[in-house]
């Protein structure tokens, strides 16, 4: 009977009962500090392998031309892993193009390739469990972690067939190509070009200038580098530079000329895609180029597609006239990029008016066009990081290949001999075949007593090889030289061609036809060609003067390019995945 109550009371009774409720949650509570210490060990170990798997990665993008691989794996073993640790390296291009998703930036690529700049690095790591292991069958867990770091060196660099080769020697040369952008003649003397010749500035200051000057101030260096300007405002922002120290009338004429064309400032300083403008203000102050490369360039830029009557007072050069081609869409005077930038030349097409006397016994008056297609370079590599020696290659570009395929470097020169029909010469869209060309009287015959007794016929087509370089370096105290490739007996290949004897007028050669004034034909006629063959080979020798000194004063080789490095910038690496 007193257990009863006793039951009751103790059934009713709530005393410690909480005690109760927290030893049986107490376990509970101690099995999640556990699982928490061991997830923020982990998540801290994480982290740290994600740091090294960052190093990794950076430090293989970093030595892309010197045992990436090694590299890695030393960052990997000096941060106190294991070199096993390093599950996989790869390579890729990465293009910081904003038009792209960030996963189509980078695309997979052998580290042999030419635009590799990201590399990609994997490491896994066995991490202990210390409280978790209780309630798992494992005592540990395995970690990962994946990187990506791109690294953008950026190289500045010119290609040009004749600015970079002008004869300064010489006034006329650049007074037609001036007053042909201005609109009106100009009359300057040797020593107001050669003032800005002697003159360097470096990209920064002149772009800076050319804000000021063309009302760009509130804009990005990227967007002033693709806005309309014009050529007085050019040569304003040169002169605002205060950096010419001798004669500034050739600027002064073109900042009164009130000349209005408009070129886009990236057809003169190209960038080549977003990367570019990732380091403009560390990069702009390391190019440097003359005044009258800059102003030239741009005269070049407003001429393009203009005809250029040049008087060059070569005795047996009737007339000469250029036309300067326009550059391809995208390619500027001088360009800024990374690896695998192409820069192209403008195309260049000279019409000469040959007029000889061959010691009495015929005249010539012929037409001789050419046609030069421009050169191409591709940058290969690009690396200044560190401090280079002097002797460093920090820069190669591409500059062989088959030109005559569509390849890289020279293009080829054509030559023609005869008159142009069905198509303009100053349109330089518009390709030539030998097929666009008539026979041209080469010469008229004369007797003894000077009447013309035959006249013969002309027309012929020779065309130029492709350089034999394959590629250009350069060192790193190279850096602002220009280097000329191609070959130097390309001309005078191709005029030996262009007069060779050939039946059929489609192929490469001469096609004569002889027509005999008042006489038969037959036997006549296989005498004078006999005898025309010689005339030409007479004819050959003065004609090769005649283009090789227009060239020269015009600063054109016929097979060469002239390329600059402007300046190499160790690009910053970036993570960017």
């Amino acid at each position: 009977m007193r257990i009863r109550p006793f039951l009751i009371r103790f059934r009713r009774d709530e005393n410690g009962a909480v005690a109760v409720l927290v030893g049986l949650l107490l376990v509970v509570l101690i099995g999640f500090l556990a699982i928490g210490v061991d997830i923020g060990a982990l998540y801290y170990q994480q982290k740290t392998l994600q740091t090294r798997a960052d190093l990794a990665a950076v430090t293989a993008v970093m030595n892309l031309d010197d045992a990436p691989a090694t590299a890695a794996e030393s960052t990997v073993t000096e941060n106190g892993l294991d070199a096993a640790a390093l599950g996989d390296l790869s390579y890729a291009h990465y293009d910081r193009d904003s038009t792209l998703t960030p996963e189509a930036r980078i695309t997979a690529r052998d580290l042999g390739d030419a635009d590799v700049n990201a590399a990609t690095t994997s490491l896994q790591k066995s991490a202990p469990l210390y409280f978790a292991s209780t309630f798992l069958p494992t005592g540990s867990t395995t970690l990962s972690a994946t990187a990506t770091a791109a690294r953008l060196d950026l190289a500045s660099f010119t290609l040009g067939s004749r600015l970079l080769a002008l004869d300064t020697t010489d006034s006329a040369v650049l007074n037609a190509l001036l007053g042909t952008a201005l609109g009106s003649p100009v009359s300057l003397d040797l020593v107001d070009y050669e003032a800005l010749a002697d003159t360097s500035i470096d990209l920064l200051t002149f772009t800076d200038a050319l804000a000021t000057r063309a009302d760009l101030t509130a804009l990005s260096y990227e967007e002033i580098l693709n806005s309309n300007i014009n050529l007085p405002d050019i040569a304003g922002a040169l002169l605002d530079t205060g950096l010419v120290a001798g004669s500034t009338d050739v600027l002064t004429t073109v900042l009164n000329s009130g000349a209005t064309s408009l070129l886009n400032a990236s057809d003169l300083i190209a960038l080549d895609g977003d990367n570019a403008d990732l380091w403009l203000d560390d990069v702009l102050p390391t190019i440097e180029v003359t005044a009258l490369d800059l102003l030239v360039a741009s005269v070049d830029i407003i001429n393009e597609d203009a005809l250029i009557d040049i008087g060059v007072g070569i005795p047996g050069l009737a007339s000469a006239s250029v036309v300067v081609g326009e550059r391809p869409v995208g390619s500027g005077w001088i360009i800024i990029g990374e690896r695998d930038t192409t820069l192209h030349t403008a195309q260049v097409r000279l019409k000469l008016r040959v007029a000889l006397n061959l010691v009495g016994l015929a005249s010539v008056d012929l037409p001789l066009y050419l046609e030069i297609a421009g050169a191409t370079a591709t940058l290969t590599r690009a690396n200044a990081c560190g401090t280079p020696d002097p002797s460093d290659v920090v820069a190669v570009f591409d500059t062989g290949s088959d030109a005559m395929a569509g390849g890289h470097g020279n293009q080829v020169a054509k030559l023609y001999i005869g008159d142009l029909v069905g198509k303009s010469f100053e349109d330089t869209s518009t390709y030539f075949t030998a097929n666009d060309f008539e026979p041209v009287k080469l010469v008229d015959v004369l007797g003894l007593l000077g009447v013309p007794i035959a006249r013969v016929d002309i027309k012929a087509y020779s065309s130029v090889g492709a350089t034999p370089t394959e590629s250009t370096e350069f060192t790193y105290d190279e850096i602002g030289e220009t280097k000329t490739y191609g070959s130097g007996t390309l001309l005078t290949t191709a005029l030996s061609t262009l007069l060779a004897p050939q039946d059929n007028p489609g192929m490469e050669g001469a096609h004569i036809d002889v027509t005999v004034l008042g006489l038969g034909l037959g036997s006549i006629t296989d005498l004078l060609l006999t005898l025309v063959y010689p005339i030409l080979d007479a004819l050959l020798s003065p004609l090769d003067v005649l283009v090789d000194r227009l060239l020269s004063a015009l600063g054109i080789g016929i097979g060469e390019a002239d390329l600059t490095l402007n300046g190499v910038s160790c690009g910053g690496v970036m993570l960017v995945r």
